[in-house]
């Protein structure tokens, strides 16, 4: 049986937090009710200053938007620090771009994505791990139904210590997170970023290299995303002539942030789930890769790999059309097809969310992509995307 810890730390943290939380609930401004609405009905210069506006309310000190309509040139919205090049973490978007590298990888190697890896992780003794002596396959890891725990992380502060890939899932260092298990039931959805970290060991374990390379090799580069990076830890001075664009937040047990940030960043080497370093417009281009490929046009993007990651897979039980793929997640609009596919992203200090709706025989495929550094956007981001994807 697992030892499980429960760590003193985050019952204090929870207890000393509480009434900050509450208070700070009360005081925080909150999004304006006609935002959505008004951002829907918006000509592009108004697009331009309602979004400003709100932004500054909500203390959002920086903000990027990126929407692609078919071939169309993307058109980039930056505000307060964002810039172009200036890269913000995604938190979760990282998981579709993890899921077609390590489709990739795996189409590569002959593996099935139905077939049980737990022979092919050397480095894991998985089955030792509670609930490991059953078959784990990619599918179930990509689409969060094999069962694992650990639903995401709150990264590391940069300068204290980083566990490796392998010490994340079998014995983390910190008193607030206890080793991975197995203990859900497998093929049920249950969301976790342990999967994803199990995935990435796997990948990591048949190339022999880190998963940031992998990524790098295989999708980042043939797609032309030179504005991304899956490293962890990157500094402002090694990813020139990119450039960081830091998280603002306060301490937050809630929110996964034990530690404030003033234009700053936690460390995830949980890099398939929630890693990737990327700028709106860099994301925008893959969201589209994804689409295009599914629809036909095979780019560096496989085909049927494309088509595996937005087939509607696990019911989420967030609503009745919803479904995760691999990856991403899918709203289905009843026996007509997909309606969008989508996901939202949290990290220490960061909101990210992408939202696509495929091309019809009336209509050009759209895809919308936010990003921003503070927590207090993350209402924004929904309504930002709502918005323009309704347009």
């Amino acid at each position: 049986m697992t030892k499980k810890r429960i760590g003193i730390g985050i019952i204090l943290a929870i207890v000393l937090g509480a009434g900050a939380f509450i208070i700070a609930g009360i005081l925080e401004p909150s999004l304006d009710p006609d935002f959505e609405r008004n951002l829907t009905a918006a000509s592009p210069t108004e697009t331009q200053q309602l979004i400003a506006e709100e932004a500054e309310k909500l203390g959002v000190t920086a903000l990027s938007v990126t929407v692609i309509d078919g071939d169309s040139d993307p058109q980039n919205l930056y505000f307060g620090r964002a810039h172009e090049g200036g890269v913000m973490q995604v938190a979760s978007l990282s998981k579709a771009v993890a899921s077609t590298v390590i489709l990739m990888v795996a189409e590569a190697r002959s593996v099935g994505i139905d077939d049980d890896i737990r022979d092919q992780i050397r480095s894991l003794d998985i089955a030792s791990l509670e609930g490991g002596d059953r078959p784990i396959t990619l599918r179930q890891l990509l689409s969060h139904t094999t069962g694992a725990s650990q639903s995401g992380y709150p990264g590391y502060p940069r300068y204290g210590e980083v566990p490796d890939t392998v010490d994340v899932i079998n014995a983390p260092p910190r008193l607030i997170e206890s080793q991975l298990t197995f203990d859900g039931e497998p093929g049920k959805f249950r969301y976790s970023g342990g999967g994803y970290t199990i995935a990435q060991l796997w990948a990591e374990e048949v190339t022999g290299k880190p998963f940031e390379a992998i990524a790098e090799e295989v999708l980042l580069a043939p797609l032309g995303m030179n504005q991304s990076t899956f490293t962890q830890p990157v500094e402002r001075d090694g990813i020139a002539p990119l450039e960081i664009v830091g998280a603002d937040a306060g301490f937050d047990p809630f929110g996964g942030v034990f530690s404030s940030l003033d234009d700053d960043w936690h460390i995830y080497p949980e890099k398939a789930a929630a890693g990737l370093w990327t700028t709106s417009q860099d994301y925008a281009r893959f969201v589209a890769a994804v689409m295009d490929a599914a629809a036909g046009a095979e780019n560096t993007i496989p085909t049927q790999i494309a088509s595996e990651m937005i087939k509607p897979f696990a019911k989420t039980g967030w609503g009745p059309d919803s479904y995760y793929g691999l990856g991403v997640m899918v709203t289905t609009a009843g026996d007509s097809g997909i309606l969008e596919v989508s996901h939202t992203g949290a990290n220490a200090g960061y909101r990210s969310l992408f939202v696509v709706q495929p091309a019809t025989d009336d209509t050009e495929r759209r895809v919308v992509v936010v990003s921003a550094n503070t927590a207090s956007a993350q209402y924004l981001n929904k309504a930002i995307g709502d918005a323009l994807i309704a347009r």
